[in-house]
């Protein structure tokens, strides 16, 4: 499955990466594993880098449902990372359903624009 994440409780941060040709039932599941993981806490920050998507299938459909079921604290800030058109304006449609929703969510194309938005950087 082309996606993975892993937890920092020290730092209280999210990182989750998905690669490859992404589909629907690949984000269902990394989501699931994500929220169903002892270490996980809803106020973490999140960086979703899918930078390397090469085909993102994920329906637009999914996307609205994703963004409705929220597992992530309201006001829990999350950058998204992407490289290609289609990723940010999936991602774009996916923060505007879920800033609707007291989420904070943040898209972005520069990884380190994207650290300082989260207080990640140096």
């Amino acid at each position: 499955m082309p996606a993975s994440y892993s937890i920092d409780p020290e730092h209280r941060f999210v990182m989750s990466r998905l690669w490859g040709e992404v589909t629907d039932d690949e984000v269902d599941q990394h989501n699931e594993r994500l929220r169903s993981d002892p270490l996980f806490d809803p106020t973490y920050r999140q960086l979703a880098d899918m930078s390397d998507v090469t085909l993102n299938l994920v329906s637009a459909g999914n996307v609205k449902d994703t963004a409705r079921d929220q597992y992530f604290a309201p006001g829990t800030r999350r950058a998204l990372l992407v490289s290609d058109d289609t990723t940010f304006g999936l991602c774009r449609m996916y923060a505007t359903y879920a800033e609707s929703l007291g989420q904070v969510v943040s898209v972005f194309r520069e990884r380190k624009e994207a650290e300082e938005w989260l207080g990640l950087a140096d």
